[in-house]
C-alpha cells in the first residue's frame, strides 16, 4: 500500500521512494500497489492516485480497489474492465467492511461475473470476509481467481476443505504462518496456490522473504510462490 495512511503509526508512513529502496534492498524485483486512498477516503481517488505513481515508478502495478456497481460510484460490466485497463490495473482489491457491502451475489454478483470472465484476479484482507462467505462466492464464480490477504494462524480446518474445492482460491505467503505452512500446503496442494506477498509498510518486507526464501520446499516451487504464481494470474487485457 501506497500513499499516506490514516494510522497511529508513523513509520508506517514510507515514501514511494523509501518503498522503493526497501524492495530493491531486499530483492523484490516487482509489487502490486494499492493507495491508501482507495481504502481510506475514495476508491477512485485512490485509484488515480497509485496510477500515477506506478507511471513514475514502473517497479509497482496498478491494483485498483473495487465496489459493487449498484450505487454508480463506479462501472459494472465491460464499462469496469475499460476503466481497469485504462488505468494499467492488472488486479482489484476489495474491502467490503471498510466499505459497506457484502460479498453475496445481490451484491457482488455483477461485480464478480464482469471480473470472472475476464480473468481478473481479486485480493482480499481476511479480516474483511469469513471463509463461509468466500465458499460462496467461488461456489457462485468457479473461474474466479482470488487471493485471500493475511489468513493468519491455525486456519488450515478451514483452508485446506476450501483449497481442495476451489481450483481459483490462493494463499498470499506473508501471513500463513501455521507450523510448516508452505510446505505442508505444497504438498497437498501444489506451489501453484501459494502467492508471496509483504503487506509493505504495515508490515516488515523482511519476515515475508524469509518465510519464502527459507521454506523446505525445492527451487522450483521457491520461485512460483516468489513470483511466478503472481505474474500468471495477473490481467493481460
Amino acid at each position: 500500500m501506497i500513499g499516506r495512511r490514516v494510522t497511529p503509526r508513523p513509520e508506517t508512513n514510507l515514501t514511494v521512494e523509501q518503498m522503493v529502496e526497501e524492495m530493491g534492498r531486499l530483492g523484490i524485483g516487482r509489487a502490486l500497489a494499492t493507495h491508501a486512498y482507495a481504502k481510506e477516503y475514495d476508491p477512485k481517488t485512490g485509484n488515480e492516485r497509485v496510477t500515477e505513481a506506478c507511471q513514475k515508478h514502473p517497479v509497482f502495478i496498478p491494483c485498483y480497489v473495487l465496489l459493487p456497481e449498484h450505487t454508480g460510484e463506479m462501472p459494472g460490466g465491460d464499462a469496469l474492465l475499460r476503466y481497469l485497463a485504462d488505468g494499467g490495473a492488472r488486479a482489484a482489491r476489495l474491502y467490503p467492511k471498510e466499505h459497506s457491502y457484502g460479498l453475496g451475489e445481490r451484491w457482488c454478483g455483477g461485480l464478480f461475473g464482469a471480473l470472472e470472465g475476464a480473468g481478473v484476479p481479486v485480493l482480499i484482507d481476511f479480516d474483511q470476509t469469513s471463509w463461509p462467505e468466500l465458499d460462496g462466492v467461488l461456489t457462485a464464480h468457479p473461474d474466479l481467481n482470488l487471493v485471500v490477504v493475511r489468513t493468519g494462524y491455525r486456519v488450515d480446518r478451514w483452508v485446506y476443505p476450501m483449497l481442495k474445492s476451489h481450483r481459483g482460491l490462493y494463499l498470499e505467503t506473508e501471513n500463513y504462518v501455521p507450523f510448516m505452512s508452505l510446505e505442508a500446503a505444497t504438498e497437498r496442494f501444489g506451489a501453484e496456490r501459494l502467492v508471496f506477498g509483504t503487506g509493505m509498510p504495515v508490515w516488515d518486507a523482511g519476515g515475508a522473504v524469509s518465510h519464502v526464501l527459507y521454506a523446505a520446499v525445492d527451487e522450483g516451487a521457491r520461485r512460483k510462490m516468489a513470483g511466478e504464481n503472481l505474474e500468471r494470474l495477473l490481467w493481460k487485457p
